[in-house]
């Protein structure tokens, strides 16, 4: 893997995604003796989307160009290192340093919208450096437009901190501080952020076929019909939201279908490492949430009913050998078997 990051650094990021990455690489540099204002910076334009032990090195701001500016001048650093969110807080610090002449590092941390996180209201800033994850993600990023002479693949460092992860936290303290129960086998239901950040269809319908409301509903829906055959006062099902959702997001639908004698619990907010680490079962569509179920070898099954798009048809992290549902019609089995083999 290619971390080369020479000198002094400015980071910045705006989503869950962007600041896994990123905070990744800060732990490299925090565990070689790197010190936080003296050899790095980092900037975020979003709240709740990364651990409370990063609060006090990562500075909250919305983007203004003369506040940027000033920040560069001060701090005289090497390079900006960017993630690659679908909103332009990024894109203004990579033009800003394209602008004065500083060095511009961008991870692509996914497979999907290679070029469009480049383009902004029809103004595309590439910057000297194109970090993806594998060899298929650079094929699929030339192929969207972005110049091969600027793609290096660099791997993951987020990747590699997962499959290391260990929780601080014992499981019976974990789970008391979001009053689940220890000793009840736990399925945890990812949620996403899928209804506004897709296209919808003509009809409507997310251009995927499914989204994080019609997933849930089904695995609702199938659960309630294995009430006679699943004894779910063994179990407890934790919906974990994305950290963009609202709290009662699903409230509409878990007030409507509930399957008898199984506990719903809402979890906001979370280590979602640490709840993936925790958790007995694992159901989930292709959030980077599932990404590290697969990469923590959770028992994990990917529920896409009606999929007409699967974002995570490159992904090359042993999701050969993951567990799909895309049809309704089986998916009560489906989850019988997985609940109790």
């Amino acid at each position: 893997m290619n971390y080369n990051l020479k000198g002094k650094g400015i980071f910045v990021f705006s989503d869950p995604a962007g600041a896994n990455s990123v905070l990744a690489l800060i732990d490299n540099f925090l565990a070689k003796g790197k010190q936080h204002g003296k050899d790095f910076l980092i900037f975020t334009n979003s709240v709740g989307i990364f651990s409370k032990s990063y609060e006090n090195i990562v500075k909250r701001i919305e983007f203004n160009e003369g506040k940027a500016k000033r920040i560069i001048d001060d701090f005289k650093p090497d390079y900006i290192f960017s993630a690659t969110s679908m909103n332009d807080f990024e894109h203004q610090w990579r033009k800003l340093a394209k602008n004065n002449n500083l060095k511009t590092i961008a991870f692509i941390d996914h497979w999907t919208s290679y070029y469009e996180r480049f383009s902004f209201k029809g103004e595309t800033v590439f910057t000297d450096e194109i970090w993806v994850i594998n060899d298929v993600a650079k094929k699929e990023a030339i192929k969207a437009g972005i110049p091969e002479d600027l793609i290096i693949i660099s791997g993951n460092p987020y990747y590699e901190k997962v499959k290391r992860f260990k929780p601080k936290i014992a499981k019976y303290n974990f789970f008391a501080k979001y009053k689940l129960n220890p000793t009840k086998k736990t399925i945890l239901f990812i949620s996403d952020d899928i209804k506004r950040s897709f296209q919808s269809d003509e009809n409507g319908n997310c251009v995927l076929g499914f989204d994080e409301y019609t997933i849930l509903r089904d695995i609702l829906q199938g659960l309630k019909k294995l009430e006679n055959k699943i004894d779910y006062q063994k179990y407890q099902l934790v919906l974990k939201l994305h950290p963009r959702d609202e709290v009662d997001k699903f409230k509409f639908i878990t007030d409507s279908i509930i399957p008898q004698n199984l506990k719903i619990h809402i979890l906001p907010k979370c280590n979602p490492l640490t709840i993936n680490y925790y958790s007995d079962y694992v159901l989930g569509m292709f959030s980077n949430m599932v990404i590290e179920a697969i990469l923590m070898n959770k028992k994990l099954l990917r529920t896409q009913i009606n999929e007409k798009i699967d974002p995570l048809i490159s992904f090359k992290i042993s999701i050969d050998n993951t567990p799909k549902i895309t049809l309704k019609d089986v998916l009560v089995d489906t989850i019988y078997k997985f609940l109790e083999l």
